[in-house]
């Protein structure tokens, strides 16, 4: 455990570094681990994704046998991390052995594995829990608040940072949609003054055409236009 104020800052560097990378999800959970068992009490960290309500992927551990705890939680669909990605709320395990009753293959694999104390944090994007993250401490305790709020700080720029994706996407998204409604009404309007010239006829009445040979041949507009465009059909 380290206190060092530049180890820290550049643990946050590497955070959002590794988010900024095209597929850095995988590598940014790994520096929250690290950060984790680096800068406060806990022994072992883990982070669990979760694809739907009931599925669920160990992606990031400190250790081997701490993938074996998550997964003896996901077969047993109970433990703390899940519970809290569920829940939508952070879950303390002061002592894991009283909490034998709940989660019984979990806290059987984590006393095994030497572990006393838990922790689990939900990962929260756009008010849905995307994962969750587990921390270990290795007897039974609780991290103080300083600690506490160190791993929340890590959590949220990892949400604020996969927010800010998500609303690019949907930005980027629309912007394509719109670029090509822009484009179909460009190759309608070719059409319509290809039509016109060809019959001498109103653009008005050569859109009759477009929208008529569509409708008979089950095709959009913009297909219609552009095969008349093409002159691979004559209206």
């Amino acid at each position: 455990m380290t206190d060092n104020p530049a180890d820290i800052a550049r643990l946050f560097v590497d955070l959002v570094a590794s988010l900024s990378a095209e597929g850095g999800l995988v590598d940014a959970m790994d520096v929250i681990v690290r950060g984790t068992t680096e800068h406060t009490r806990a022994v072992e960290a883990a982070v669990i994704l979760a694809a739907d309500h009931d599925t669920f992927r160990p992606i990031a551990s400190t250790r081997e046998r701490t993938l074996d705890v998550e997964e003896a939680q996901i077969g047993a669909s109970g433990g703390p991390c899940i519970d809290s990605i569920r829940d939508l709320r952070s879950i303390e395990v002061p002592d894991l052995r009283e909490a034998t009753e709940l989660w019984p293959e979990f806290v059987a694999t984590a006393v095994d594995s030497g572990l006393g104390a838990a922790l689990a944090m939900p990962l929260i994007v756009d008010g849905r829990a995307i994962g969750g993250l587990n921390v270990f401490l290795r007897t039974p305790g609780r991290l103080d608040d300083d600690e506490r709020s160190f791993i929340e700080a890590m959590a949220q720029v990892l949400a604020i940072s996969l927010q800010e994706r998500n609303a690019l996407r949907r930005q980027e998204a629309l912007t394509t949609q719109l670029q090509g409604a822009l484009d179909s009404r460009i190759v309608i309007e070719q059409a319509k003054g290809a039509l016109a010239q060809r019959h001498s006829t109103s653009v008005g009445q050569a859109f009759m055409l477009l929208r008529d040979d569509a409708r008979t041949n089950n095709r959009t507009l913009q297909e219609t236009a552009q095969l008349v465009v093409r002159r691979e059909i004559l209206l």
